[in-house]
């Protein structure tokens, strides 16, 4: 078995035999793979602390014919304040649900990896993680080639006038001549789109700084929530989970 060396961060764990765990990694060379640990779950061993979900890790693998092994993990960054925070825990666990979702395995995804470090950085110390979240989707979106058509209507091509709708299955916004072609229709107004066109395309630092009307953000949620559905073929149990933490 070959030998080989990556950081990466552990999306989720799942118990596997009587004592070992499977993780799933997301490293900035190789993507999305599992490897499994052996003997994780017994007491003393030395992988316990350092393979818990969220945690970005130095790694040793051996390769195998249908799954690696984890040989060696040594921690870099625990991100800690996002296990102990239970609004902050929901927002990782959404996160790495949809990176998990939209990634087929072993596909190189170096800008996702990266976006995801730096925003797990800024989520440990932000004051309004709603905000964040929502630039989060935007920017997940745009790495994966799935952004929202915004700029005219997504059903004819033409310039949208002051009513405008929009539908997750037509993928963008849609003119008045278009929406009886779609019944997953949300009022969305200008105001609506240019704050969707700003979270997609601000530097996450600074955010804490942007001012967003509260009915812009439900009505934003709410869309990126339909278009996000619209384009997995499973539905999110971390996003359940989310919407009762913040109920």
């Amino acid at each position: 078995m070959a030998l080989y060396r990556t950081n990466a961060i552990v999306l989720r764990t799942r118990n596997f035999g009587e004592a070992d765990r499977v993780l799933v990694l997301f490293s900035e060379e190789f993507g999305k793979f599992e490897a499994v640990v052996k003997g994780a779950r017994r007491q003393r061993s030395r992988f316990i602390g350092n393979t818990l979900a969220f945690n970005y890790i130095k790694t040793m693998l051996l390769s195998g014919k249908s799954m690696d092994m984890l040989s060696q993990a040594e921690l870099v960054r625990s991100f800690g304040k996002l296990r102990e925070d239970l609004t902050k825990f929901a927002y990782a666990s959404y996160w790495v649900e949809l990176v998990d979702g939209f990634i087929p395995e072993r596909q190189e995804a170096k800008e996702i990896f990266r976006f995801l470090l730096a925003a797990f950085l800024v989520l440990e110390n932000t004051p309004n993680p709603m905000v964040l979240n929502l630039a989060f989707e935007i920017r997940l979106l745009n790495y994966l080639g799935y952004q929202p058509q915004l700029d005219h209507c997504a059903g004819c091509g033409g310039d949208y006038p002051a009513e405008i709708f929009f539908s997750a299955i037509a993928g963008g916004v849609v003119c008045p001549a278009c929406r009886s072609q779609y019944r997953d229709l949300i009022s969305v107004d200008k105001a609506d789109i240019q704050a969707v066109e700003q979270l997609g395309s601000i530097d996450l630092r600074k955010l804490e700084q942007y001012q967003i009307r509260p009915d812009s953000s439900k009505t934003i949620q709410k869309l990126l929530r339909e278009f996000i559905e619209a384009r997995l073929d499973h539905p999110l149990k971390s996003q359940t989970f989310l919407g009762m933490i913040m109920e």
